[in-house]
């Protein structure tokens, strides 16, 4: 089978957000203010039944690399049964041509501390200290790429 990403709209990927997302923590949705930024695009993949992986991209100053130009990434997910299976790197390779035709020299994103290793596995590194994160009480880290 061929997973082909594409541009989606909020309302595509929310049920996803939600369930992959907030699942164990305190919150139970999963919208973010730069869901309203003009250049938000929202990637995903979908299967018959729905969005299986999806991730947000929309260009933000990384806090640990003033003044370059960045683009960061939010609410990665991939439905639970296909974790492990690539459509994470495929949303991530996606996101950073994206990236590279918006002239961005990096990409960043708030990583769960749980998810380091996928980060690293494509070539983020994680910088600065750790933090909880708000809306999920889980610790999180500041990751980073080079476009």
């Amino acid at each position: 089978m061929t997973d082909a990403v594409r541009a989606h709209t909020l309302g595509e990927i929310m049920d996803l957000r939600v369930r992959v997302l907030r699942k164990g923590t305190p919150t139970t949705h999963c919208s973010y203010p730069e869901d309203e930024y003009p250049d938000v695009v929202h990637l995903g993949i979908t299967r018959d039944h729905g969005a299986v992986a999806t991730s947000t991209w929309f260009a933000k100053e990384c806090p640990e690399m003033p003044g370059r130009p960045a683009m960061q990434l939010k609410g990665m997910a991939v439905d639970d049964a296909l974790q492990g299976s690539g459509l994470g790197a495929l949303l991530v390779e996606s996101g950073l041509a994206h990236a590279r035709q918006r002239g961005a020299e990096v990409i960043w994103a708030r990583a769960r501390d749980s998810a380091l290793g996928f980060y690293e596995r494509l070539g983020f590194n994680a910088v600065g200290d750790g933090f909880i994160d708000g809306p999920t009480a889980m610790p999180h880290h500041i990751v980073v790429r080079s476009v």
